[in-house]
């Protein structure tokens, strides 16, 4: 599961620019992909568990059982 993360944590992990990712966090955030919580002056943005959590899901499900690296690509393994 990919942890909660303040914008920039997710630019440092993407290898993005922060101002990118705030602008592409917009959209999600207006249909609900994402969620944030308030920590002080920072954001911290999740995915919603009960959306995203299942596709997540389904994507390993499928990886593990039906890719020839058994999912391993999922952790950016090769």
């Amino acid at each position: 599961m990919i942890r909660p993360m303040s914008v920039n944590e997710l630019a440092d992990s993407l290898g993005q620019e922060q101002s990118m990712v705030s602008h592409n966090l917009k959209p999600l955030l207006k249909c609900n992909f994402v969620c944030i919580q308030k920590q002080g002056k920072k954001r911290v943005y999740s995915a919603n568990q009960e959306t995203i959590g299942t596709i997540f899901a389904v994507i390993e499900n499928h990886a593990e059982k039906y890719c020839p690296s058994e999912g391993k690509c999922l952790n950016g393994e090769n």
